[in-house]
């Protein structure tokens, strides 16, 4: 049904599609949908362009996402591309090499501004600066701060790791035991493509840090488990000294992330929940905005989907199956992660960080999307860590209770 068939239908306020969220999974959904010929209302507290805490790379994956959804590659005028990266352990050099595919670079930023403008671009109407009172879901409406009520057949929460939808839904957004916390420096740099990135799995407990090049800057930053007896900050502090940067020199900004803890049943009835307020990001490779499109592009088709038969109130059942695939690689991601995060195991996974190409190769077929961990997993089964990582716990023995949420 198109805008102006519910307009003329009485309700001008009402749409096939809300979405609460502009970042890469609510533009996904948005775009998607219109595409699908539905009407589609997108709104964000936040005005656009706006600072995100995120490293901002965008992986192969990412990259192919953006030509399936959005039809679209990156400008290069936000965009820094390298196959330089490497391995660190809380500051001691393991290996430098090249990647077999490009990873590219920007601010989240420069990125979701465009990803708007794309929205917008197809037909999707954009709320900037718009918060939601209060979601009534017998009604199928949302009361909006200035007291204006819009209506919706279908809505999709892509409003982030403290999703007020997942809040609604469920009582509260996460699990404040199981999620993860980050904390992210940017450090005025000059990079031109080609610039080595590195991963630092040392430097945290049941995490890692990260040292992206921008254009302009490095992006560091370190994660962790946010209920793990550690000093994250002081960790971060450290990292910032092994990269050659005095920590008070740089502003310290932190936030929740998603860091294995997915939700099982992302939504209820004709209320979708896709990206980080689903809990889709990758807790060994840190790749969330790739999720966040597809998952966002997956609670659109299923929109569509079910507005076209009529039963809109079913929308549940039809994105649930469509979300398992990275539902199921993100369980393996959580049970193989013990082998880069488990006491028992990182020496050797520290060892073959620094000599295995098998390992590397493994990565970025993951992080490409040409391989999922299952697959993987199988590759490997006959490998130490393997066999000895599933016989241990898919969290720190803190959460071993909580692993099954």
């Amino acid at each position: 049904m198109s805008r102006d068939n519910g307009a003329q239908m009485g309700d001008p306020n009402s749409y096939d599609v809300i979405v609460l969220g502009a970042g890469p999974a609510g533009t996904s959904a948005a775009i998607r949908a219109r595409r699908a010929g539905l009407s589609v209302l997108v709104i964000d507290k936040a005005t656009f362009p706006r600072p995100k805490l995120c490293g901002a790379g965008i992986t192969p994956r990412s990259q192919q996402a953006l030509r399936d959804i959005f039809d679209a590659e990156m400008p290069a005028g936000i965009t820094l591309s390298s196959t330089k990266m490497g391995f660190r352990w809380d500051g001691e050099h393991l290996a430098d090499f090249d990647q077999p595919y490009p990873f590219k670079y920007t601010f989240r930023e420069d990125f979701d501004h465009w990803l708007v403008d794309l929205a917008r671009s197809a037909g999707a109407e954009i709320r900037e600066g718009t918060r939601v009172a209060e979601i009534r879901d017998r009604e199928n409406r949302l009361r909006l701060d200035g007291g204006e009520a819009v209506g919706f057949k279908v809505l999709i929460g892509a409003d982030g790791v403290a999703s007020p939808v997942a809040r609604h839904l469920f009582g509260k957004a996460f699990d404040t035991d199981t999620i993860g916390f980050a904390y992210e420096a940017e450090v005025p740099a000059t990079n031109a493509d080609d610039t080595r990135m590195s991963i630092d799995f040392g430097i945290v407990r049941w995490g890692y840090g990260w040292n992206f090049p921008k254009a302009t800057s490095q992006t560091i930053g370190v994660v962790s488990i946010r209920g793990l007896d550690q000093d994250l900050r002081a960790r971060m502090e450290r990292y910032l000294a092994h990269e050659g940067v005095d920590p008070a020199s740089v502003k310290i900004k932190g936030a929740h992330i998603p860091f294995g803890d997915f939700k099982e049943k992302p939504g209820r009835g004709n209320i979708l929940l896709a990206g980080d307020a689903a809990g889709f990001v990758d807790a060994i490779t840190g790749e969330g905005i790739a999720l966040a499109m597809e998952s966002g592009a997956h609670a659109a088709d299923a929109a569509a989907q079910v507005i076209g038969e009529g039963r809109p109130e079913r929308a549940d059942r039809a994105y649930f199956p469509r979300v398992k695939p990275i539902q199921a690689d993100l369980a393996n991601v959580r049970r193989l992660r013990v082998i880069a995060y488990g006491s028992r195991t990182r020496a050797m996974f520290k060892e073959k960080l620094a000599t295995s190409t098998r390992l590397r190769d493994a990565l970025f077929e993951v992080v490409s999307g040409k391989a999922t961990y299952a697959e993987i997993e199988r590759r490997m089964a006959r490998h130490a860590m393997v066999r000895m990582a599933t016989k241990l716990s898919s969290w720190p023995t803190l959460f071993k209770r909580s692993a099954g949420r």
